[in-house]
């Protein structure tokens, strides 16, 4: 089996494409496999109170870390979830990006970045949450933007 990898810009997302002479158990495998690890991180337990919630990342729009505990934020709610910060930004997918020290937001999510004498200000879709982008980030943040199609 050989594996090769193009890399490009001109991309707009990542495909895995998948070449075999015939439908065998190998093959059967990897695409098991592929789909295993595609699935593995879509989705996380949230906790209100005694209620766990099971959460879709794609509904995320930012974790945040208060008083030791990290919560992920969705457009009405917040909920305790059972991860560290450092945890969440080596499985989340590319879509995530940490912006702070005690922050990372789903880029999808993003409505506007504003810049202010206070600070730079990122506002949501559909909601009123706004988070603060520390300046250590910011350039990362906005080469991010940049490549996004909207």
């Amino acid at each position: 089996m050989k594996i090769r990898v193009d890399v490009s810009s001109d991309y707009p997302e990542k495909e895995i494409v998948i070449k075999s002479p015939s439908d065998d158990d190998e093959l059967k495998n990897l695409v098991k496999q592929i789909k295993k690890l595609q699935n593995e991180f879509s989705q996380l337990n949230g906790y209100v109170g005694e209620t766990v919630y099971s959460l879709e990342l794609k509904n995320i729009l930012f974790f945040e870390t208060n008083d030791r505990n990290v919560y992920a934020h969705t457009t009405n709610n917040a909920f305790l979830i059972h991860h560290r910060l450092y945890e969440l930004e080596e499985k989340l997918p590319d879509n995530f990006l940490r912006i702070s020290k005690s922050s990372i937001l789903n880029l999808d999510e993003i409505s506007s970045l504003t810049r202010s004498v206070t600070g730079n200000l990122v506002q949501f879709k559909n909601t009123y949450k706004t988070l603060y982008v520390s300046r250590r980030f910011l350039k990362e943040l906005k080469n991010r933007l940049d490549k996004k199609e909207f």
